[in-house]
């Protein structure tokens, strides 16, 4: 491990990065990454401190608690140094968690001896309206008067009604001189449809009777008219069209983005096909992206991938992967082999002599890698 750079937990919810012999970049404006999770944007420096000449780094820790794991190696990067180095992360207590010692000691009262307040709500007193008996402005003769006149026009519909019951019975002479004449009209229908029948028997009897056809006639209507055989219509083939290519669906993928793709595609094949398509197109973000959701959803050619970007023993600069991670390129190789992909035998031989070598050289990290992964 490079000693130009250590980390060690400070206040809760923060981590502190030293910085060894760099104290004479106090003041500079720095800035801290992890090169292995993408997901991880550049964490700003919170506070600088020197103690003698080491400068000291403080950040906000509080949210990579739940990505990175205690006591296990990691790569932190300090971009305007040119600084790269692997150290193992230490345990960060939480803001959260040193905010919940304190214990409430009041005991709750049981709803049962509460008593709530019983709020009597004044009813709105009722508006009465009281209204005064109208006093008719007219004399007492004329009401009078009008009671009078009032009696008469009833007492004269009552009669009218029982003059109308008197008269009702005469109504109904009319209708039985209607029912008198319905005979009439039946008798004379009758009268008719027999002389039609009359008719029609002597127009059968006197009239010629329909002289029979000869066999010469019969023969004739018989045989049905020859015709010629048409000579059959042979219509020219139609031209065959060529079938319009279709845009395949991989090429389709293209045009998506990785969220898209990932819940489109049919499969993790198509998926990782896509991720390598768009690392040879360098577009590293989205490539890295599609290879890992690919890898954790089972498909060893993404896992070999993956540990090929990631493996120390052939790293090339420039590429996707920023810098080589033994640790990452050991278990996505691992993966493969044990998912049955032969072709992820000789990469993960390799990277085991290497790890070997360098852990003969005094490299814990490599001798850490040989004993998490080849056991």
């Amino acid at each position: 491990m490079s000693s130009q750079l250590k980390v060690s937990a400070s206040a809760p919810g923060e981590a502190t990065i030293i910085l060894v012999g760099k104290a004479l970049h106090y003041g500079d404006v720095l800035t801290i990454s992890f090169p292995q999770f993408s997901s991880i944007s550049s964490q700003k420096v919170i506070q600088q401190s020197v103690v003698g000449d080491d400068l000291l780094l403080i950040i906000d820790a509080d949210s990579l608690g739940d990505i990175l794991e205690p006591d296990s190696p990691y790569q932190i990067k300090v971009p305007e140094l040119e600084i790269t180095s692997t150290v193992i992360w230490p345990e960060i207590v939480g803001k959260r968690g040193a905010s919940t010692g304190v214990i409430n000691t009041t005991k709750a009262s049981s709803p049962s001896k509460v008593k709530t307040p019983i709020i009597e709500e004044e009813q709105p007193a009722s508006l009465s309206f009281e209204t005064e008996p109208q006093t008719s402005s007219l004399p007492s003769s004329l009401i009078e008067d009008t009671h009078e006149e009032q009696k008469t026009d009833y007492f004269t519909q009552i009669q009218n009604k029982d003059d109308k019951e008197e008269d009702a019975p005469l109504v109904s002479e009319p209708s039985k001189r209607h029912q008198s004449s319905v005979p009439v009209i039946l008798l004379s229908i009758l009268g008719v449809c027999l002389l039609l029948a009359g008719g029609a028997i002597a127009y059968i009897k006197f009239s010629k009777p329909h002289s029979e056809p000869t066999k010469e006639q019969i023969v004739k209507k018989e045989e049905p008219k020859k015709e010629l055989p048409k000579a059959a219509e042979t219509k020219p083939p139609a031209p065959v069209q060529p079938p319009k290519a279709e845009p395949s669906f991989a090429e389709n993928l293209q045009k998506m983005s990785v969220p898209e793709v990932i819940d489109k595609a049919p499969n993790t094949v198509m998926i990782t096909q896509e991720g390598k398509r768009r690392l040879e197109a360098k577009q590293f973000d989205d490539g890295i992206l599609l290879l890992e959701n690919a890898a954790a959803k089972g498909d060893t050619l993404a896992m070999l991938k993956l540990g090929l970007l990631y493996s120390p023993v052939d790293f090339k600069t420039g590429g996707a992967i920023p810098s080589p991670d033994m640790r990452e390129a050991a278990r996505y190789l691992q993966k493969a082999e044990e998912g049955g992909l032969k072709d992820a035998t000789a990469p993960r031989a390799a990277l085991k002599d290497w790890l070997t070598k360098k852990a003969d050289e005094g490299d814990d990290m490599a001798r850490l890698t040989l004993k998490d992964f080849w056991k």
